[in-house]
This record gives structure tokens, sequence and C-alpha cells, in this order.
């Protein structure tokens, strides 16, 4: 899925909050200084076989408010489904993956809030490609649903955005 401009995505008035995070072995740590732009579960076949799971959570979020404190995570390079380039960012002693930069847009990293210390602050506003879902997965009641993706990706940002609004993320 193509990421949308950063700027014409950033969040009025960020907040002072840190939402600190670490691979499984603790050898590398961040902060996440500034909110996301936007946070989803995909169910695309690619993100299943990527984590081994039934599906991959994805927070968007300004490169520069991921601030590494311990460590250094190493990069992945490699080419992605279709041949595309794909970087990402790991520990080199668990493998956990923290977080991918997408080649097109430097400004943008794809944050994995499993990584989070908190990750239960960041709810996902909608569930992506459910054509592909594992058929026993529940998504939950009212959740927004896309059988792929939506043709905008601003649309991800407008629903993170009311979330917020209503006072259902952070």
């Amino acid at each position: 899925m193509s990421a949308p401009d950063p700027a014409s995505a950033a969040q009025p008035g960020g907040t002072a909050a840190a939402w600190p995070g670490h691979c499984l072995c603790g050898h590398v740590r961040y902060e996440l200084t500034a909110p996301p732009l936007t946070c989803y579960a995909c169910h695309c076949t690619d993100c299943q076989r990527r984590t081994g799971g039934a599906m991959r959570l994805v927070m968007w979020v300004h490169r520069s408010a991921v601030q590494v404190t311990l460590g250094t995570p190493v990069l992945l390079e490699f080419d992605g489904a279709g041949g595309r380039p794909r970087r990402s960012r790991a520990c080199a002693r668990c493998d956990t993956r923290l977080w991918a930069e997408p080649p097109n847009q430097p400004e943008l990293a794809m944050l994995f809030p499993g990584t989070l210390e908190n990750p239960r602050a960041f709810e996902p506003v909608a569930h992506l490609w459910l054509r592909s879902a594992l058929p026993w997965t529940l998504i939950p009641p009212g959740a927004v649903r896309y059988d792929t993706q939506p043709e905008d990706p601003h649309e991800l940002i407008r629903l993170w955005r009311a979330a917020r609004a209503a006072d259902r993320l952070p």
C-alpha cells in the first residue's frame, strides 16, 4: 500500500508524550515521540507470510518521531512482492522487526506497534485485505473493513483523526 504524503497528514498540535518500545531481547530500545498518523491491521498474504501470523499491525509515523535510545537497529534491505524494494529496521540479536522504512516515503516509518511497551493504547482503525484473512480471524464488530485497501490511503488518516477526536486513541 502506498503511504500518503506526510506533510498533508501531519497532526495539528502534537503531544509531548513519548511511547517507549523495544525488541524482544531489549538490546534495541526506542521512543515514539509524536502521535501516529494512523494504525491498521493488514490481512494480506504478504503480511501473513512475513509475520508468520494472521495479520500485521502497522502504524504510520513520522520517521523523525522514532528515536533510538539504546543499541543500533540493523537495516535490512530486500525485494518484496512484485520485486518492490523493502527496507526495515530490526534487532541483530533477536531478529525482532521494529519498523519499516518505505524507500519512496523517506519521511515515514511503518512502526510495528507490537514492539511498543503499551500496544493496547493503539487500536487499529481499520482492517485491510479481508479477502485474504484467515477464515477463523475475528474482526471486532463495527470495525471499518476493506476487502482490499482504500483507494485513497488518506482515508486511514481521516479514520485515525476521527477516533482521536472522539477520545478513543492517544
